[in-house]
Formats: structure tokens, sequence, C-alpha cells
């Protein structure tokens, strides 16, 4: 061998030993690692974003965003449980869940929609280990996080109360709280008369208004954006679903329309769910008032919060957004 080649081999052969390991990815790479997962819909995908995000958090323990990752994913985990065939200790995902978002609370308290999240997850866990005080340990906090952020809260208590008996009062409850976001994201007074009597006047004006909103918390919690690209859409899906449930078959269908109106709705993968639900209300109550399953899904028809759209409905993207969001700023959740 020429000695000039002997000499660069020996210094490449050199370089490769003492060069320096690549960086492990930060909590913000691992966060839109984990998102980019979210918004394609790949549930299967949820082992390696678990392993991912815990090679982050043996790391930095203490990073509030790792944490709060680490919540939302096993929350994903079991609200989807129906995409897979059972698992068993599935409900291990709720406990794990309430735990992270604890921790994550720990680290950034400042954050209303962890304990939005959170509260939900304590709810979720009393009710699978029918603990009573920790189901109102949850509601206690969901009311302190709705003062926080209504319009962030209120759905989130709502959400989870959806699968209580119709004539409970926490799902009573969680009805006039749909009625009260569609006023608590607007500037004007959209009461439930105003809303069910103008529809075609109301959602019109109030996607308007939302485009334009210049506050952030009324655009996050109510609005589709690159975190919840149909938000919108997904809000009055399962607002929707919960009028079927109280047999208002008139109102939910007024609901459901509304999401036709959305910008994005051609976009969205769940529109012939939407329409499905429209033309199959009478047969979707018959199962929506059946106490749920909690941990094995054997009946499609379900309300929103147990069927297999329960995170996507909201967070998946198409194609063709999801290529345009490349390179856009992500906020968290």
């Amino acid at each position: 061998m020429r000695p000039v080649i002997i000499i660069l081999a020996l210094a490449g052969f050199t370089y490769s030993l003492f060069s320096p390991d690549p960086a492990p990815p930060t909590a913000e790479e691992l966060h839109r690692g984990f998102m980019d997962h979210l918004h394609q819909g790949n549930y299967d995908s949820i082992p390696s974003i678990l392993n991912s995000l815990y090679e982050g958090l043996n790391r930095n323990p203490q990073d509030a965003q790792l944490n709060a990752d680490l919540g939302f994913v096993y929350l994903w985990q079991f609200s989807e449980r129906g995409r897979k065939a059972p698992v068993a200790g599935i409900e291990k995902s709720i406990y794990l869940s309430n735990y992270y978002f604890r921790e994550a609370i720990k680290y950034n308290p400042a954050d209303p929609r962890l304990k939005g999240f959170q509260s939900a997850t304590e709810i979720c866990q009393g009710a699978l280990s029918k603990d009573l005080d920790q189901i109102y340990r949850g509601y206690s906090d969901a009311y302190a996080a709705i003062k926080e952020w209504p319009q962030f809260n209120k759905f989130a208590l709502s959400l989870v109360s959806s699968q209580l008996n119709k004539n409970s009062f926490f799902f009573r409850q969680a009805i006039n709280y749909q009625w009260e976001l569609i006023d608590d994201c607007s500037c004007k007074s959209l009461e439930k008369a105003e809303v069910l009597r103008s529809a075609d006047k109301v959602f019109p004006e109030l996607i308007r208004e939302l485009e334009k909103t210049q506050d952030p918390l009324i655009k996050r919690a109510c609005w589709n954006t690159t975190i919840a690209p149909h938000n919108f859409e997904g809000f009055l899906l399962n607002f929707g679903d919960m009028l079927v449930k109280q047999g208002n078959f008139d109102e939910a269908h007024t609901i459901y329309s509304a999401a036709r109106l959305s910008p994005t709705f051609a976009e969205w993968a769940y529109r012939d769910v939407l329409e499905k639900r429209i033309s199959e209300m009478k047969e979707n109550r018959k199962a929506f008032v059946k106490r749920p399953e909690l941990l094995v899904m054997t009946d499609d028809r379900q309300i929103f919060i147990n069927s297999v759209l329960s995170c996507t409905g909201c967070h998946q993207m198409s194609k063709k957004e999801f290529s345009k969001s490349k390179g856009e700023e992500l906020v968290t959740y």
C-alpha cells in the first residue's frame, strides 16, 4: 500500500476511535417524534415511542415534557385499546398515565393542561380500582383545573364523565359543560337556545371568529392547531355522541352537522365516521347507554371516549396535512 494511502487510512481509523458519539435526542426532539406518530395515527408504534421516551427520562428524570409525554402515550394506549385484541393488564396504562402526569405537574406546576389530564386519569384509575375516595379527589382536582383554564379543562372532564349513566349528575353536568364551551369559545353570547335556533348562522360565525382570535387559550382549546389539527371536528363528534346517549337526536344532528363546516373537514380521517353516526343515531343510543366495558371492547359501537378515535379523532392528520406541518413550530398538546 502506498504511504499516503496508509496515512489516510490510519487517520480515518484514529478519528473513528476518538470521535464523540452522536448527541442523544433532546426532550424537544423526542416530543416531536412522539407527536409525529400520533399525527399519523401510528398506534402500533406505542412500544417504540415508550422506549425512546424512557431513554430520555433516564438522562433527565426531572424533565416535565418527557413525563407529560409518557402520561399522554399511556393514556393513548388505554383510550384506543379497541384497536388491538384484549391485552392483559391494559389497566396499568391508566395507572402509569396518572403517575407521569403527576410527575409532570411536579416539575411544571404552572401548566393547567397537565392538571386537566391528571385529574381525568385519577378519576379513571379510581373507577378501575373501585376507589370512591380517588374518584372524589379526581373530580375535586378537575374543578380546580377548570378554574385555571375553563375551555380546555371543561372538555377534559366532560369527556371522562361521558361514560357515566345518562341520568347521573356528572353526565348531565358534562352535557352542560359542552354547551358552555361553545359560549366560552366566543366573545359573543352563545347560549344553547340560540345555537339550536340559528345553527346555520352561529357556527359559521364562530368558525370565522376562531380563525381570527389572538387569544392563545381560546385558539388552543377551541380551534384547530398544529398539535390538534381536527380539534373542532373531534369536539363536535364527542358532543354529538353524548346527545345521542341522552336520546336528543335533533340536537345531536345539529351538533354533528356543524363539523362539516370546518375548513379542514375534507382532510379529516374520520369524516365517514361522522356520517355513519348521523345515519345510525338510534342504534348507537342503545349501545351508548349500556354500562361500558372498561377493559375489553367487544362492540364497535362505542361512545367517543371509548372508541378507536378517542385521541386521534382530534390529533390525527391527513398525509397532506402531515407533510405541510413538517418544520412548523409545535406547541405541547
